[in-house]
């Protein structure tokens, strides 16, 4: 294995471990990157690990005349440095950014599932004192199942049987607020 392969191997992608974290939809992507990046290390480690070394001694002995262009070639190929790995200050300022943007997001997550299982906790706990559904009254329906069944008498709701939404905007309460409704004697209010 030449020394630039081995350059790439000490920074290779563990393949398995990313597929493992993606979710299925994502497949495609994982193959097409794989590929790339399969072709990437092949043709690197076809390369020399260091660039190739130029005998300046015999070029100049071979050409006395161009001794001066060939020191100021030595000088330019001996100050190459090729820098591998290195990462420009700009991305890594875009990566921290990233990082920390991520960072958010996941302590937001983390927040949302704590106060989801704070009110799982209340409604498990709710329904583990409820009594069986066959011994339910008029309060119990209310009670568990308030979307769906309303007490009038301490809810301020406008009857809706047929479910047109009368109760989601307050223009019905501000038209008819001085509608008063005269209590029937022989209504009762402990059902």
């Amino acid at each position: 294995m030449s020394g630039a392969a081995k350059r790439v191997a000490a920074s290779s992608v563990n393949w398995s471990k990313l597929a493992e974290r993606l979710v299925p939809e994502h497949a495609a992507e994982l193959v097409r990157v794989k590929g790339v990046s399969g072709t990437f290390q092949s043709a690197v480690s076809q390369l020399p690990a260091d660039l190739p070394k130029v005998d300046f001694a015999a070029l100049k002995k071979s050409l006395p005349a161009h001794s001066a262009v060939i020191d100021s070639l030595q000088k330019q190929y001996e100050a190459i440095k090729i820098p591998y790995g290195e990462v420009p200050a700009e991305y890594l300022k875009e990566v921290d950014q990233w990082v920390e943007f991520n960072n958010a997001r996941i302590q937001l997550h983390d927040t949302k599932v704590a106060d989801g299982l704070q009110e799982a906790k209340k409604v498990e706990e709710k329904w583990s004192k409820a009594p069986p559904v066959e011994h339910f009254d008029r309060q119990h329906f209310v009670e568990y199942f308030p979307a769906h069944f309303y007490d009038l008498r301490y809810q301020n709701r406008i009857p809706d049987p047929c479910n047109v939404g009368l109760n989601e905007t307050t223009e019905i309460e501000t038209r008819f607020k001085d509608y008063k409704v005269l209590r029937r004697a022989d209504k009762v209010d402990d059902h």
